[in-house]
């Protein structure tokens, strides 16, 4: 299976960039339907997901070098600055308190501020196996290690929390699933993304993770067209 992925893992890069750019297409156009903030943030969000995959894709193109380490070190600004607006995309589905939406908001460009910090001090080393990509690197500080692992993990849990409370009161499941699968997704990333070698350079979890960004995509715009 590992062989399969990796064997597959550029063309399947392909597709996903094109599809996360349907995808910030399909996102403006519910959000210029009716004007609802929450595929505003999903199609802004979607366009960081574009470019992360478009970079992973290039890859498979390009060498080592300035240019696609330059691209990919912003494919982390991009990623880590644009994943705290999960939080306030979860209050507008949640809730039309202008207050708490407010508070959301300062929280969240706080957090925001937070991941570019991270992300520009982020250490990043080439590694070489289904593409050739820049990746994480030991030399990163522990307080990098610590935010990036914070804003990867913890906005799946609140959208599941979320998804859980919409689930139960307007009997929609789309909110639970895409937070669900993301994070079933990262988890499958870290325990079965692992080298036989045991060697963390060679992990699969960036890949692996990607399906589950896909998948939380699908079903928050499953979200929007079941509340439109």
């Amino acid at each position: 299976m590992r062989k399969l992925l990796i064997d597959t893992m550029a063309p399947v890069l392909w597709i996903m960039a094109v599809l996360e750019l349907i995808s910030v297409a399909a996102m403006f156009r519910e959000y210029q339907k009716k004007r609802d903030p929450v595929p505003l943030l999903t199609g802004i969000i979607c366009i960081g997901l574009f470019y992360d995959a478009l970079i992973l894709a290039l890859g498979s193109l390009l060498p080592f070098g300035a240019l696609l380490k330059n691209l990919s070190q912003f494919r982390y600004i991009l990623h880590f600055a644009l994943i705290p607006l999960l939080f306030p995309l979860c209050f507008y589905a949640l809730t039309e308190n202008k207050t708490v939406i407010r508070i959301v908001w300062i929280l969240t460009v706080l957090l925001m501020i937070g991941g570019l910090f991270a992300s520009m001090n982020l250490v990043t080393e080439p590694i070489a196996f289904g593409v050739n990509r820049y990746a994480q690197a030991a030399e990163t500080p522990s307080w990098v290690n610590g935010m990036i692992q914070a804003l990867n993990i913890v906005p799946d849990f609140f959208i599941i929390g979320i998804g859980i409370y919409l689930l139960l009161k307007k009997k929609n499941p789309h909110m639970f699933l895409a937070g669900f699968l993301m994070l079933a997704f990262t988890m499958l990333g870290i325990f079965l993304g692992k080298d036989p070698s045991g060697d963390k350079k060679l992990s699969l979890m960036f890949y692996i993770s990607m399906y589950g960004e896909a998948a939380m995509v699908y079903f928050l715009y499953r979200y929007m067209k079941k509340t439109s």
